[in-house]
C-alpha cells in the first residue's frame, strides 16, 4: 500500500526520522508530508506512535481527468464495496490544484455522485453522507489532470490524543508542542519548565514522550476500525507491545501559570495520561518565578490572543526579555508567539527563528541561549 503521512509546514524533516523511527522504512519527502510502502501493521503503528503526524493516508485510486466526465468515470470504475458498505456513512474532502477543476467543493460532489450511484446500481441502495462524525472519511487529490483518491486512517486528526478534556481559551495543537519540543533537541534527562503553561500541553507532551509513552494510546476510535480489513487482533498486539515499552523514569518536568484554573487544567490532563505523575505545578506569575538550581530548556508561549494597547503589548515583551536576561541565564529559552510584532520588544537576539502555523495563526518559535555572563565570555569558553 501507498501510504502518506501528513504533518504541519516546517516539520517535513523530523517527521521523516519519526517514521523511520517507527516502521524502520525510509520515507521520500514531500510537502507537509512523507511518502512510505507498508501494509496494515504500517497503519496501526503509525496512528498510535506517531506525534507529529496529522494523519495517515492510503491511496486507494489513481486516473488522469481533465474534465467533469473523466473525473466521475475514474471514481465510478473504482469498486467502492470493497471499502465500505451501504450500512456505513462516509465524507469526501477535496484538495484541487488544477486548471481543469475551480472548486473543491463540486470535485468532491461529483465523486460522492460517482460513489453512490455505484452502490445503486449495485445493491439498489445508497450509503449515506455524514459531514460530521462519519464511519470513512476519503480525500480527493487532484494535481493537473492528476487525481488520487485517498483514504483516511485516522479518522479524526492524530493531534486528538484523547488526554485534553479541559483547555484554555486557544489551546496549542498537540502535534505542533511535540514537534517543538523535538526542535529544542529537549530529552528526558534535561529539565524541562513551561512557566506560562496554559492547559499543560506542552507538559502533558513531554511526559508522554519521557516515558516513551505512544500519543495515542488513550484514543477509542482510529479510521482504520471501520474497514473491512481491519484486524483487531493485529491492532491489540500492536497497542499491548507498545504499553510494555513505557518506561519508569521520572523527568524532571515543571509548569506554572498566573491563573489557577489553567494550572488545575494542567494536573486534571496531566491525571487523564498518567495517575501519580511526577511533573510539579504550582500557580505563579512568571515575572516572579525564580529559576531552579538546575539550568532548564525554558518554553514559554505568552498569550497572544488578548487584545491590549499596543504600547502595553510592547512593554509585556520587554519585560519577558528583561525576565530571561536577568533571572534564567544558563537556561535555553524557546518562545512560541503569534505576536510577530510584540517579538521584536524582546531585546534578546535568537539564534534560531522557525515559522509555525497553530491552527490558522501565523507563529514564530525562536532560540534563546541564556548565556552566563556575556556572550563573549561564552564563545570563549567554548575556544
Amino acid at each position: 500500500m501507498n501510504i502518506i503521512i501528513r504533518t504541519f509546514e516546517g516539520f517535513e524533516e523530523i517527521l521523516a526520522e519519526e517514521v523511520f523511527h517507527i516502521t524502520e522504512i525510509k520515507p521520500e519527502i514531500g510537502k507537509r508530508a512523507v511518502y512510505i510502502k507498508g501494509d496494515l501493521r504500517t497503519i496501526y503503528n503509525l496512528n498510535l506512535r506517531s506525534r507529529l503526524a496529522l494523519d495517515v493516508l492510503v491511496e486507494l485510486h489513481k486516473y488522469k481527468a481533465s474534465n467533469e466526465s473523466e473525473l466521475y468515470k475514474g471514481a465510478y470504475n473504482f469498486d467502492w464495496g470493497n471499502e465500505f458498505s451501504i450500512h456505513e456513512t462516509f465524507s469526501i474532502s477535496s484538495i484541487v490544484h488544477s486548471p481543469f477543476f475551480n472548486h473543491s467543493k463540486y470535485v468532491s460532489l461529483k465523486i460522492k455522485d460517482a460513489i453512490v450511484d455505484q452502490f445503486n446500481k449495485n445493491n439498489g441502495t445508497r450509503p449515506n453522507v455524514d459531514r460530521v462524525a462519519p464511519d470513512h472519511k476519503f480525500i480527493v487529490r487532484v494535481t493537473n489532470d492528476q487525481v488520487n483518491l485517498l483514504w483516511n486512517t485516522s479518522g479524526d486528526p492524530l493531534f486528538k490524543r484523547g488526554y485534553r478534556t479541559i483547555t484554555g481559551v486557544a489551546p496549542l495543537n498537540e502535534g505542533l508542542a511535540a514537534g517543538i519540543l523535538k526542535f529544542s533537541g529537549w530529552s528526558s534527562e534535561t529539565p524541562l519548565i513551561d512557566p506560562m503553561c496554559g492547559s499543560g500541553t506542552f507538559i502533558c507532551e513531554a511526559l508522554m514522550m519521557a516515558k516513551n509513552m505512544p500519543p495515542s494510546i488513550k484514543r477509542d476510535r482510529f479510521g482504520f476500525m471501520n474497514h473491512k480489513e481491519y484486524d483487531h487482533h493485529l491492532w491489540i498486539e500492536i497497542k499491548e507491545n507498545a504499553k510494555e515499552k513505557i518506561n519508569e523514569k521520572i523527568p524532571n518536568i515543571r509548569g506554572s501559570d498566573i491563573m489557577s484554573k489553567m494550572v488545575f487544567a494542567t494536573k486534571n490532563n496531566l491525571d487523564n495520561i498518567l495517575k501519580n505523575h511526577p511533573c510539579k505545578m504550582e500557580t505563579k506569575d512568571f515575572f516572579k518565578l525564580k529559576k531552579p538550581a538546575e539550568n532548564n530548556i525554558l518554553i514559554l508561549n505568552p498569550p497572544y490572543n488578548i487584545r491590549i494597547a499596543k504600547e502595553k503589548n510592547h512593554e509585556f515583551y520587554n519585560d519577558i526579555g528583561t525576565q530571561l536576561k536577568h533571572e534564567w541565564s544558563g537556561c535555553d529559552a524557546w518562545i512560541l508567539t503569534g505576536d510577530l510584532e510584540g517579538l521584536k520588544y524582546i531585546g534578546l537576539r535568537p539564534r534560531r527563528k522557525i515559522k509555525m502555523f497553530n491552527g490558522p495563526i501565523e507563529t514564530r518559535l525562536i532560540n534563546i541561549p541564556l548565556y552566563k555572563g556575556s556572550k563573549k565570555a561564552k564563545k570563549s569558553q567554548k575556544n
